[in-house]
């Protein structure tokens, strides 16, 4: 189906690759949590499903040249804007000047231990039993099945492997919010797929910026860390 380039795209290069834009990156708290949740200093096999423009699994893979590093979405063109930023290497223009922000340049990354393709939560090519850490932040309330995508999630994962969950819990079905609200709800489903909970945070607060007035969003996450 054809995609909204400019609003999809644009947007999230903006909000999650060009930081001279703003004074700090608004999702940084996520991504410390992801950076100090994932040993960076060996051979993991880690998939960021949900990748967006590649901002977390791109910093990733930055800091482990020896592991080997997935970005899976459904949006071609998100996934061709996160390879021509982390693995083509090419300057990009940021233009959200109706927004009020200044148009600006972005210089890339050529990263030979990443990879991205189009794939469905529900539905992923990845074998049983293969990677060391899953990822996947801002998607299971997106998901029309979030346990489907749960249950793929297990399959791939390793034994004693690693899943990283961050949501603001803003699902889009009154099914969802009936099955996984509150977050003890959600906990039970994870827990009843196999995964072991070894914590869990419920008040990230993400401002995700609108403009150059300083107006935002306000997400408020939960962040779990799940083992199989």
């Amino acid at each position: 189906p054809y995609e909204r380039y400019d609003e999809m795209v644009v947007r999230q290069t903006a909000i999650h690759l060009s930081d001279e834009l703003w004074v700090s990156y608004s999702f940084q708290t996520i991504l410390d949590w992801v950076l100090l949740s994932v040993s960076t200093n060996n051979t993991l096999h880690v998939a960021d499903i949900g990748c967006g423009v590649g901002r977390i699994i791109g910093e990733l893979a930055s800091l482990s040249p020896q592991g080997k590093f997935w970005g899976i979405d459904t949006s071609y063109q998100m996934l061709r804007r996160a390879k021509e930023y982390w693995i083509d290497g090419k300057t990009i223009p940021v233009d959200w000047s109706h927004r009020g922000l200044k148009v600006i340049h972005i210089t890339g990354h050529t990263l030979s231990n990443l990879n991205f393709a189009l794939a469905k939560a529900e539905q992923l090519f990845f074998d049983n039993n293969s990677l060391d850490v899953i990822l996947s932040s801002f998607l299971i309330d997106r998901l029309v099945d979030p346990i489907k995508g749960l249950k793929e999630m297990f399959r791939i994962l390793k034994p004693d492997g690693k899943l990283l969950l961050v949501s603001p819990l803003n699902f889009q079905q009154s099914k969802n919010w009936e099955l996984l609200y509150p977050i003890e709800k959600l906990i039970q489903q994870v827990e009843n797929l196999g995964f072991k909970i070894e914590n869990f945070n419920s008040e990230i607060l993400i401002e995700e910026p609108l403009d150059a007035r300083a107006n935002k969003i306000h997400w408020n996450c939960v962040a779990i860390v799940a083992t199989k």
